[in-house]
């Protein structure tokens, strides 16, 4: 009796779980939360200040080909005693002098190497740009797997809510019977039991469920939510892939793949810079100029003589008459003719091929890679339409057969195990079938992601 009336008393006081999905829940769908990883994910904003430096090598090299001007100014002080030309003889006075020059140089030919340099600058932006596409790409699909984590859990928490309402439902049932002496209360302890075990499950999966929501808020930039306060969901209908071959999924990935593209880039840049160091083998022309004038406190010029003192009277001539008077001009072209350079230039000629070579390899790498990829997530793609369309027939069988022994149970033809394995044979195709669409939904994001297609969403 005290074992029956244990039972009623769990019933009516059992343990009060946390709801699913929360009150007043701010709902995050997919295209939201993508969107929002690409533009706060501190990973792929790290990638995006590559591009700045990039840019500035690429205008650094195109202003090789503009002249090169410098200016120059000095000025020299001094004490102390100096040669007085028209007195010819030493004198005790302070001497300034200054000079000023603007010169210019101008590279006419350097083997092409000016030419080969901003090629592989802009190369370098191009490298860059498909860098960013694809760290963004990279953390784009891991995003989608955690995404896909925290909704197969919402799934597993709602069908578990319903296997506990029809525990519940079941459990009163079984309370009735016991009542009126149809049943044994055995029977209602033990869905007692299998209602706390249920409860333990639900609230292990509740916390994960809370911690995956955590981890998708910090990928989003939104550190200031709580997990109790949003919910995620797909949020659109994902269709169905058109008919496909393997063949022409693996066409269209190596098309698009960003990190083909920039390992092209990146053999491009290589293949320029052994170009680049074969230019340091060629002459260099170059055109300079300059213009410069000086000035001093000791120059003076005669305008007359004394015959008293039998010297000469002279006077400063102005700072303006000197810059005028002493300016020079020059032009003149140098030719350079590299003949001997401790073979430094062939260092750099075989470090250049080396690192083109490894390119080449690296691009190869890069191709297999995404091959291996692509087959793969097509071959996934495919094993989930066939484990949904399996499942689906399991789930039918299922649920037929749980009907059928509800009926049975209900009627008092059917034990209460024979039962409950029913239920939870029903329970599990259910959860099944709900996981095998998640993962089929799953498997068309990323095979549509390697193809290119994340735009869609």
């Amino acid at each position: 009796m005290k074992l029956r009336w244990l039972g009623l008393w769990y019933l009516t006081w059992g343990q009060i779980l946390p709801s699913f999905p929360p009150a007043k829940a701010q709902w995050i769908s997919l295209p939201e939360f993508l969107q929002a990883v690409r533009q706060n994910a501190l990973v792929v904003r790290q990638s995006a200040t590559a591009l700045r430096p990039a840019q500035m090598d690429a205008f650094q090299a195109s202003a090789n080909f503009l002249p090169s001007l410098s200016a120059s100014a000095t000025a020299t002080q001094n004490y102390g005693t100096t040669f007085d030309p028209f007195a010819f003889q030493r004198i005790q006075r302070t001497t300034t002098f200054s000079s000023f020059s603007l010169s210019a140089n101008w590279v006419l030919f350097a083997g092409l190497a000016n030419h080969y340099l901003l090629r592989q600058a802009k190369a370098g932006i191009a490298a860059a740009q498909s860098a960013y596409r694809r760290t963004e790409a990279e953390v784009l699909t891991q995003a989608l797997l955690q995404f896909s984590q925290v909704l197969s859990d919402s799934i597993t928490l709602t069908l578990s809510l319903q296997r506990l309402s029809r525990l519940q439902t079941q459990i009163q049932r079984s309370r009735a019977l016991v009542l009126a002496g149809q049943a044994l209360p055995l029977d209602t302890l033990s869905l007692s039991a299998q209602i706390a075990r249920e409860e333990a499950q639900y609230l292990a999966l509740y916390n994960r469920h809370r911690e995956n929501k955590l981890a998708l808020l910090q990928l989003m930039g939104r550190e200031n939510l709580s997990p109790d306060e949003v919910e995620f969901h797909l949020g659109l209908t994902i269709p169905d892939l058109p008919p496909l071959s393997e063949e022409e999924a693996i066409r269209q990935a190596l098309q698009f793949a960003p990190e083909l593209e920039e390992a092209r880039w990146r053999l491009l840049q290589q293949q320029y810079a052994v170009r680049l160091s074969r230019a340091g083998h060629f002459p260099t022309l170059s055109l300079s100029a300059s213009i410069q004038t000086n000035y001093s406190s000791n120059a003076g010029r005669i305008i007359g003589f004394n015959p008293n003192t039998q010297s000469f009277i002279t006077e400063r001539i102005p700072f303006s008459d000197q810059l005028r008077e002493n300016l020079n001009q020059s032009v003149f072209l140098s030719l350079s003719v590299p003949i001997f350079r401790q073979f430094r230039q062939v260092q750099q000629r075989v470090r250049a091929e080396a690192a083109l070579e490894s390119a080449e390899y690296q691009a190869l790498l890069q191709k297999q890679q995404v091959i291996r990829r692509t087959e793969q997530a097509y071959l996934a793609w495919r094993n989930a339409l066939q484990q949904e369309q399996a499942l689906q027939r399991s789930m039918e069988a299922a649920r037929l057969a749980y009907l059928q022994a509800q009926q049975q149970y209900e009627a008092g033809r059917l034990s209460y195990w024979n039962y409950q394995e029913a239920l939870l044979s029903f329970s599990q195709a259910e959860l099944e079938l709900q996981q095998a669409r998640l993962e089929k939904a799953l498997r068309i994001l990323l095979l549509n992601a390697y193809l290119g297609k994340y735009s869609d969403l």
